[in-house]
């Protein structure tokens, strides 16, 4: 039976012309590479928010523009606190609902609900009332549902990451929806820059690490690192039987050998 095929790519912080995010780091080549790879393999490719490097800028999307227009594939987009919402959305021509960039996509298999956890000036994210009913509603449908956004739903630990999550009161609002539903499939996050994934609600929560660097403990202090072109890749089939979920690194060269088959 043919398998469902989704890609998400987190983070790439693309910075404006002549700008650099920090010495060494490659987010625009990461980025390219990814989005390549992931395309060759999966129906939907997803950048789960950070696309602008700090504040969403009009210069930081003009490079974030340039990169998805040289890809030659599409890219969904979902906004994340270093972004400016209504921004992405306009120049992208991106349709949301009530101002939030919340939409589904139909996959073959299913469907990808994307939500807008981003609020301005904030680092945390939050889901309203809206959403929630809004998602319950999606969900109802009883497709197989990746439920997509870039705030992670669970903490991450450490003082340095206190509050890379959604707060308190949405981690508990998504927690009652989610539950409802067996057909969530996973709810997939970025924002945290390292690879993790955790019992939620019923169903299995992931966080994506980051194409532009990645975030690592020592000890009590948070430390970080220039990232890889890496990317989740979520596979399932008929009925979301069969669901999984594998971290990709794109290799230089990307060879690899055809063994016989066995």
């Amino acid at each position: 039976m043919p398998r469902t095929v989704v890609a998400q790519i987190s983070d790439p912080h693309i910075t404006g012309p002549h700008d650099e995010l920090f010495e060494a780091s490659d987010p625009v080549g990461n980025l390219s590479k990814a989005i390549a790879h992931a395309a060759a393999r999966a129906e939907a490719v997803i950048i789960t928010g950070d696309l602008a490097a700090r504040a969403g800028t009009d210069a930081e999307y003009e490079g974030v523009r340039a990169v998805l227009d040289a890809c030659g594939t599409e890219v969904l987009l979902c906004a994340g606190n270093h972004d400016e919402s209504r921004r992405l959305q306009d120049l992208f021509g991106l349709e949301g609902r009530n101002g939030r960039l919340d939409y589904v996509r139909e996959l073959s298999g299913g469907l990808l609900a994307v939500l807008d956890s981003s609020r301005e000036g904030r680092g945390d994210g939050a889901l309203d009332d809206d959403q929630l009913a809004w998602l319950d509603g999606v969900l109802a449908a009883g497709a197989p549902t990746l439920v997509a956004m870039h705030h992670p739903c669970f903490a991450i630990g450490g003082r340095g990451l206190a509050g890379v999550r959604l707060d308190d009161a949405s981690v508990e609002g998504l927690a009652s929806v989610v539950s409802r539903h067996a057909n969530v499939l996973s709810v997939i996050s970025g924002h945290a820059h390292m690879t993790l994934s955790t019992a939620f609600a019923g169903t299995v929560a992931h966080a994506c690490p980051s194409v532009a660097y990645e975030f690592d403990f020592r000890g009590r202090d948070l430390i970080y690192r220039p990232g890889l072109p890496q990317y989740m890749l979520y596979t399932w089939t008929g009925g979301g039987a069969g669901f999984f979920a594998r971290q990709m690194t794109v290799a230089p060269g990307d060879a690899w050998l055809v063994m016989e088959s066995f």
